[in-house]
């Protein structure tokens, strides 16, 4: 997958996530030191792949990722307490500098400081044009928060249909944190 023009967070009406799963198909997922220390202590070292200095989550043979599991027509992802960084922020970046131009619609003054706002257009479930209320108070601010530690827990960053959860974790579909995966 080519790497697209990333587009300015003033250009996107909404986005929300409806657990498509193709991000975790299309994406090879590099994790920091921490992240792989943490996965690995609860599920071992078989869901990582290595390659040039770096860790990777394991694929399947559909090239999804080995915490990916469908539930309900939807792609659920077991990892929600320890996913990775750049699984909970993309499709959004957020940088403290202009690193994709166009700085004026990227730009975005936080309780942090002045930082600037990307969209992967690749998402399907975004939508462009003036930004919504919510988009505004709610999605972009968590993002944000994210992006400078101050916040684990996703509520507007991640898919929200509860009811599936329920489900899963009554079918014990998502494995507790002491569970070992099993990858074959």
């Amino acid at each position: 997958m080519g790497c697209p023009r990333f587009i300015p967070w003033s250009r996107v009406e909404s986005w929300r996530c409806e657990a498509c799963g193709e991000c975790c198909k299309w994406f090879n997922i590099p994790l920091a030191m921490h992240e792989y220390a943490k996965i690995s202590q609860a599920y071992g070292h078989h869901a990582f792949t290595l390659g040039l200095g770096k860790v990777y989550l394991r694929k399947q043979g559909d090239e999804r990722c080995v915490f990916q599991f469908r539930l309900g027509g939807r792609w659920l992802c077991s990892l929600q307490a320890e996913k990775p960084y750049v699984c909970r922020m993309w499709p959004f970046m957020v940088s403290r500098s202009p690193v994709h131009g166009r700085s004026q619609a990227a730009r975005w003054d936080s309780p942090y400081g002045r930082v600037y706002i990307y969209v992967d257009p690749r998402c399907p479930m975004i939508a462009f044009g003036s930004p919504s209320r919510h988009f505004l108070n709610k999605v972009l601010p968590e993002f944000v928060e994210m992006a400078f530690s101050q916040r684990i827990r996703q509520e507007h960053s991640t898919c929200t249909h509860l009811d599936l959860w329920d489900i899963a974790k009554s079918m014990k579909l998502v494995p507790r944190s002491n569970a070992k995966l099993s990858v074959h």
